[in-house]
């Protein structure tokens, strides 16, 4: 009788797609269970964003912004402080909106001013990014762990208590390392080692 209903349960959770193994990806770090198959929403730049916030983080994804003179568009020559070199791709050196998928935003509310923290991003599965910035004081250097691939993005910077400038992100997701059509391309940020996360769900695309 136990075995009876022991199969006739497999064969419910066959039928019902529940034993697929690319229904679900457990993020041990992130301690929470994500499904691979649902895309995080992505704004349209000229749309009010969809937030995802803790006590200390607020995310949100836009569409990547059209390029052009005006803020919040820019031309790199609006911030000719700032050396954008690094960034440039397919041999452009302007800004273009065709060379990324999508704009991450991340609002760090710190807890107290803290001088020279270490801001670490967790991008799992991007072939490359381009810091995107309104303001000059979103001016951060950043570095990555590995210049061919990158899969920390980190910069140091002083924090004011409360909120900080927006550290925004122009990214091209890297497709080829996806289940069934959908990427994980965010799964963390840190500040001083320590995660912010907390229950900020992972940040997934489409790329069908």
């Amino acid at each position: 009788m136990k075995k009876t209903i022991y199969f006739s349960f497999m064969a419910f959770l066959i039928v019902s797609g529940c034993s697929k193994s690319d229904d679900f990806t457990v993020n041990q770090g992130a301690n929470q269970l994500k499904s691979a198959r649902t895309a995080s929403p992505i704004a349209a730049w000229t749309k009010p964003a969809i937030w995802d916030n803790n006590s200390m983080l607020q995310t949100a994804l836009w569409l990547p912004p059209s390029a052009g003179l005006t803020l919040p568009n820019y031309s790199f020559a609006q911030f000719p402080l700032y050396d954008f070199s690094s960034y440039f791709e397919n041999g452009g050196t302007e800004y273009n909106p065709a060379n990324y998928d999508v704009m991450t935003h991340f609002g760090y509310i710190s807890p107290e001013a803290v001088t020279g923290a270490v801001v670490e991003f967790t991008f799992p599965h991007i072939k490359y990014f381009l810091p995107h910035m309104n303001n000059k004081n979103q001016q951060r250097i950043y570095a990555v762990n590995n210049v061919n691939n990158p899969t920390v993005i980190t910069c140091t910077t002083d924090l004011v208590k409360g909120m900080n400038p927006m550290f925004c992100f122009l990214i091209k997701v890297d497709c080829d390392k996806g289940e069934s059509g959908y990427t994980t391309f965010w799964t963390d940020m840190k500040v001083n080692g320590v995660s912010v996360k907390g229950t900020i769900k992972n940040k997934v695309f489409a790329c069908n």
